[in-house]
């Protein structure tokens, strides 16, 4: 009898030990299929688990904790302000002149050949047209002498040009560092109708003064087209007629 229940006693220990094992390889298997979706060295190291926490979502920024509702309202505000309409482009010289061409017409008391090719300068209009005869080829807003400059009148003929040249009070005898001197360089396109009046390309005024303001020193200051074409245009001996309006043009 003894030796029967020694036996019992052996088998349910065994079998105690075996439910022990199962239990414990039940709570391994458990274990790693809850770490192994948070972190793919579950399945590679056995019997480790590995505990991955989320990130905390970072909560959204507060603009009125920065203080940014005044500007978001000045943004607002521009967003609703209607486009502008974008400026239509300012005319060149040359296209003001030719709107005037239709129009131009010899001075009064001036004979010319029929085939003749020469200029008019009007002083009053601020204007330079090129004729061949009684026909007008190109209409140019100029820039004469300013007061106490004053362009002279009269008939006179092209005796030099000069493509490219300085320009300087020197000549005249008024230093260049004194209030009233000048130095130009790069002056192109300069044609000699009188003493030192010439016609020639003049780039230091701005467009607004052409056909509205005498600013030179007596020269007949031109825009770069006006300045080409008329440097084409003319040669020496080639007439020019400087005049005022009500003013006997001979």
């Amino acid at each position: 009898m003894t030796s029967l229940k020694l036996s019992r006693v052996f088998l349910l220990s065994l079998l105690v030990l075996e439910l022990l094992a199962l239990v414990s390889l039940g709570s391994l298997r458990l274990g790693r299929g809850l770490t192994a979706g948070d972190d793919a060295s579950a399945d590679s190291t056995p019997g480790i688990s590995v505990s991955v926490v989320a990130p905390k979502p970072v909560a959204a920024l507060d603009v009125s904790d920065l203080n940014l509702q005044p500007l978001l309202r000045l943004l607002a505000e521009k967003a609703a302000e209607p486009t502008p309409e974008p400026e239509p482009p300012t005319p060149t010289l040359e296209e003001l002149g030719a709107l005037e061409l239709a129009t131009a017409t010899p001075p009064a008391g001036v004979a010319f050949e029929e085939d003749e090719r020469w200029i008019a300068v009007n002083l009053t209009t601020q204007r330079a047209t090129a004729f061949i005869g009684a026909q007008p080829v190109r209409v140019a807003l100029v820039t004469t002498g300013m007061p106490g400059w004053e362009t002279p009148t009269g008939d006179f003929r092209i005796y030099q040009r000069v493509e490219n040249e300085t320009m300087d009070s020197e000549g005249l005898g008024i230093p260049i560092d004194s209030p009233d001197g000048w130095f130009v360089d790069n002056v192109l396109y300069t044609q000699y109708i009188f003493s030192g009046i010439t016609l020639h390309y003049n780039y230091w005024r701005p467009q607004s003064y052409f056909g509205n303001i005498p600013s030179s020193h007596g020269c007949v200051g031109l825009g770069y087209g006006d300045a080409k074409f008329f440097w084409d245009f003319a040669d020496i001996g080639t007439r020019v007629v400087v005049y005022e309006e009500g003013q006997d043009s001979e």
